[in-house]
């Protein structure tokens, strides 16, 4: 058993380091997880002949759930812990992408009718929302007990950066050998790697945060009313926002690359990998090269990257050939690594050490929602109105999003308790 957290003997850097490294590769295996879906979910759709919108139903239970339950685990690990509720959201999702992969498997072979397949992955992905939820704000959690003020938006970027290298690697492995051995067998292999890393979390993980003195209710309701709180609210709202651009664009990419170079399922599963893992290094690189050297403050990296979201955007609703498509995904996808990065760290110092997990789950909880509407506001939108309508929506939406992080005083004063707070001399 990996020894319990004990405040007076905290742990060396090396043992900190092998544990943000651990933490690290379990959320790239989640992120390979979720990725693929927006590779592999549009060719699967014209495969079992569905209209765009019964893809969104697979979104939208997951981010309903997801957006319920994400502040109610992060609460709880403030209770019992990060550890059990990170092995608990990794077994989940696990669990989850095997019945995922079941469903797509009885959809391809007749054995369901395609609504009914659809179904099947809808609530094997209500799996994930509801309980998988548990993982991200638990480990941001443990990064934030474990990180000064000066060094927790660096350290929170890495982190969430491998849930951004699994995007990288999802659509890239799915392009490269969902053809070969078919959508199932590919999905029963990631649901095993995070199976591994759930176990790898059990036996190595070396600490385990001890229960707070402070006892908070942790129903859903209880903790979306901290959302309201003076002191998080603006980095709720502007997250909700970049999320909810993110989110459509990813819904709606795929398609988008199809329909405008007029390629069948598979062409389009290769052309929409290529942009999908486009989009997802540049937001790598943004989170792991770019914060590092720029060392600059939330206020800084939320307004940057609001801006290039905007950019990016604008590119996709004119781009006229791939290169341009590809091109525009790439900018949207770095400015959204500097946001997110930017408000989950902005949100952890606004906070007491004692309500970081409250936090976690909320600015966790911000992606649930983006996922919720965006079937409206990505695919509905791709339908109904036109193709170029869902990255319309996203610049004004990232206009919003930049006006908020230059002009809000709490997002601002966020920058003197970034810069001027002394850090501990030996961080836990």
């Amino acid at each position: 058993m990996p020894p319990i957290y004990d405040p007076a003997n905290p742990s060396s850097p090396e043992v900190r380091r092998r544990a943000f490294r651990l933490l690290f590769l379990c959320l790239m295996a989640t992120g390979i997880g979720n990725s693929m879906l927006f590779a592999i979910l549009p060719p699967l759709a014209r495969e079992l002949d569905v209209a765009e919108i019964y893809i969104g139903a697979i979104y939208t239970l997951s981010a309903l759930l997801f957006l319920l339950m994400s502040p109610v685990w992060g609460a709880l690990s403030d209770r019992r812990g990060r550890r059990p509720l990170i092995i608990f959201g990794l077994s989940s999702f696990a669990v989850s992408t095997l019945i995922f992969a079941c469903g797509a498997w009885a959809g391809q072979v007749g054995l369901l009718p395609p609504l009914a397949a659809i179904v099947a992955m809808a609530l094997s992905r209500a799996l994930f929302g509801g309980l998988g939820s548990a993982t991200n704000p638990s480990a941001q959690a443990y990064v934030a007990d474990r990180t000064s003020p000066m060094e927790r938006t660096e350290a929170l970027a890495g982190l969430t950066a491998a849930f951004g290298l699994g995007g990288v690697i999802g659509p890239a492995l799915a392009a490269a050998f969902v053809e070969r051995i078919g959508v199932a067998p590919f999905m029963i292999a990631v649901a095993v790697i995070v199976a591994l890393g759930a176990f790898a979390v059990r036996t190595l993980l070396p600490e385990n945060t001890p229960p707070k003195q402070r006892q908070r209710p942790i129903n859903p309701f209880a903790q979306f009313a901290f959302a309201g709180d003076p002191r998080l609210m603006p980095f709720m709202v502007y997250g909700v926002l970049i999320w909810l651009s993110q989110a459509s664009s990813l819904q709606a990419i795929g398609f988008y690359v199809m329909d405008r170079l007029q390629a069948d399922p598979s062409e389009g599963l290769q052309y929409a990998g290529v942009a999908l893992t486009a989009g997802a290094g540049a937001l790598i690189f943004a989170q792991l090269a770019v914060i590092p050297a720029l060392k600059a403050s939330p206020r800084t990296l939320m307004a940057l990257g609001a801006a290039l979201i905007l950019v990016g955007n604008a590119e996709l609703v004119f781009a006229t050939n791939y290169a341009a498509i590809v091109f525009g995904f790439l900018l949207n996808s770095f400015g959204f690594g500097l946001a997110r990065s930017g408000f989950t760290g902005g949100a952890s110092l606004s906070v007491d050490p004692d309500e970081q997990g409250r936090a976690a789950g909320l600015t966790t909880a911000t992606a649930g929602l983006g996922f919720l509407v965006a079937p409206v506001t990505g695919l509905w939108l791709y339908q109904a109105v036109g193709p170029q309508m869902p990255f319309i929506l996203n610049t004004v939406v990232a206009v919003l999003g930049t006006g908020l992080a230059l002009l809000h005083p709490r997002i601002r004063a966020v920058v003197q308790i970034a810069v001027h707070e002394p850090a501990p001399k030996d961080p836990l």
